[in-house]
């Protein structure tokens, strides 16, 4: 089971004049409406991503992520459910089946999930900013913030690392057979000598599509969406 980690962030230039903050807790979630009444999580959702790890020199790992999203509660927070599945190959012959309970908001104002986090891809979707957006969305949206890594992380454990997350822009994609808007989100985060960066894809109709995790150590972790053809 993942605990809950209380992320501190900063909103920048949201409902503010650029030079002021909006601080908030994510740790904890009023009742509210989702963004024009339409909830992409909320109605207890399931999704399913293909996701593989490249690390130079080994095998890619390929896996199955299924995610279940619920409207009871986990801690202060939705109750959101990973089973997460690797396939086996030279590296990895045997057999690897990870289940883990987390949570995640839903509101008018946010959306903002934890990530998966297991086996090869652990530190990589740890460090970088989580999946997040603010409602309604605007280019240059930024956030920034620190997530206060507790026990279980080796090196990390008691430290913080420090996060910004932006929107970068908007486009389009064919999503099972229809013109859908998307939004591109980047971001990285950092914590003494270890960087890991990510690009999102967020779409209003299915939420996130797609994430491109890299770090500094040259290990890459990408998951997509499932028969969208992203």
């Amino acid at each position: 089971m993942l605990f809950n980690i209380c992320i501190f962030r900063a909103v920048i230039g949201k409902f503010l004049p650029i030079t002021a903050l909006f601080f908030s807790f994510s740790c904890g979630n009023k009742p509210m409406s989702c963004f024009n009444d339409k909830c992409l999580y909320l109605p207890e959702s399931h999704s399913i991503y293909d996701a593989f790890f490249v690390e130079k020199y080994k095998d890619t790992t390929y896996y199955e992520i299924q995610m279940f999203t619920k409207k009871s509660k986990f801690l202060f927070q939705n109750k959101l459910k990973y089973i997460i599945e690797r396939t086996p190959n030279t590296t990895f012959p045997e057999k690897f089946l990870s289940e883990s309970t987390t949570g995640f908001i839903e509101t008018k104002e946010r959306i903002w999930l934890h990530p998966p986090r297991t086996a090869q891809f652990k530190f990589i979707t740890q460090l970088a900013p989580y999946p997040e957006v603010l409602l309604p969305i605007n280019i240059g949206d930024s956030i920034t913030g620190n997530i206060n890594m507790l026990g279980n992380w080796g090196d990390w454990s008691g430290k913080s690392s420090e996060f910004y997350l932006y929107v970068e822009k908007d486009s389009s994609l064919v999503l099972n057979g229809k013109l859908d808007n998307i939004y591109i989100l980047k971001g990285c985060g950092t914590i003494q000598s270890d960087t890991s960066c990510v690009k999102y894809l967020f779409s209003f109709t299915y939420g996130f599509i797609y994430a491109d995790y890299k770090n500094n150590k040259g290990q890459q972790f990408l998951m997509k969406r499932s028969k969208l053809n992203i």
